[in-house]
């Protein structure tokens, strides 16, 4: 006989990817059902059936239970867990108390870490110097882009347009479209890579995907780079800065047409705050971010052009915090 109900947990991977804008995008997806699994099966329990038994006090028993889990889940993860629970049970997640997010907590992939790395990735770092790999690390190294674009590229994917040699991540976080931008320096080691490949041809096989190299991790050391290379021209030549400004901002304009014809006002003052940033104002870091530069012996201030430019052209980010956090910082 048919069931009279949908399950607990069809339910709720029905109503999380339908309240949530990142409905179609696949890694949103596969997190969402991931967290609802452990949850349903937390739930099963406590003889929760139904998506209408959740209430905001089991949501925040649900929480209690993660922060006292065996496996030690940072305030990040707990965050990622409860998301797909609060959007489906229609729970505001900031009723629910639970650690807060601290830029300084952030570790993933500090290559500034040896012992952690190496006692977590040993295969990994012996990968990277492998042959087998040289490769992947060696556009790796000069594009910075995520695991997950590398294995997609195909050969039709550089681009050379007014000067600039692009790769196109056709499809990339949030399903977005990106264009990564190669330093000067690196432009010949790029074309090299892609010269041999046919144009629907993936750049890179399955078996040289199959690794566990920290691309994360030269992601960051690949941001640090491209923020010297800018600094340097940006100091030494200030008809650069004025180039990289007007470049700067029709990226911000084509990536945000949309917005201007759907809603002028807050298309305006989104760009008054993108140009602000781009100022030459030094940016400062504060709080954790401050704690931790200070502790490492690493700058204080950065120059805020530059960073802009690291952050639009080679991390495909527009905020200045997320590429400070998760890239710059040591």
């Amino acid at each position: 006989m048919p069931r009279n109900r949908n399950s607990l947990k069809y339910e709720l991977k029905r109503l999380a990817l339908q309240n949530t804008e990142n409905e179609k995008n696949n890694r949103t997806r596969v997190m969402y059902k991931r967290c609802i699994n452990q949850f349903t099966a937390w739930a099963k329990e406590r003889n929760c059936k139904y998506v209408e038994d959740i209430t905001k006090d089991m949501i925040q028993e649900y929480e209690e239970f993660l922060e006292e889990h065996p496996k030690s889940y940072s305030a990040a993860t707990i965050h990622t867990y409860l998301a797909p629970i609060c959007v489906a049970a229609g729970v505001p997640m900031e009723e629910i108390r639970k650690p807060k997010r601290l830029s300084g907590n952030i570790s993933r992939s500090r290559r500034a870490n040896k012992i952690r790395l190496k006692e977590k990735n040993l295969q990994g770092l012996q990968e990277e110097n492998n042959p087998k790999y040289a490769r992947v690390v060696a556009l790796e190294k000069a594009a910075g882009i995520r695991r997950a674009e590398l294995a997609k590229l195909c050969g039709e994917d550089l681009d050379f347009r007014d000067g600039d040699c692009f790769i196109v991540v056709r499809r990339g976080k949030g399903g977005k479209r990106q264009e990564q931008y190669i330093l000067p320096q690196d432009v010949d080691i790029v074309r090299a890579i892609f010269q041999s490949v046919g144009a629907e041809e993936k750049v890179f096989s399955k078996e040289e995907m199959n690794n566990k190299i920290d691309f994360h991790g030269m992601r960051a050391a690949h941001a640090r780079r491209c923020y010297e290379y800018y600094v340097e021209r940006i100091e030494t030549d200030q008809s650069f800065a004025f180039d990289m400004r007007i470049k700067l901002m029709e990226r911000w304009l084509e990536a945000h047409e949309t917005l201007c014809f759907s809603d002028r006002r807050t298309w305006s003052r989104q760009r008054s705050l993108f140009e602000q940033e781009m100022d030459y104002r030094p940016y400062k870091l504060r709080g954790d971010n401050l704690s931790k530069a200070l502790a490492s012996g690493s700058p204080t201030e950065y120059n805020r052009l530059a960073l802009m430019c690291v952050s639009v052209l080679h991390l495909s980010h527009w905020r200045l915090d997320v590429t400070v956090t998760n890239y710059v910082v040591m």
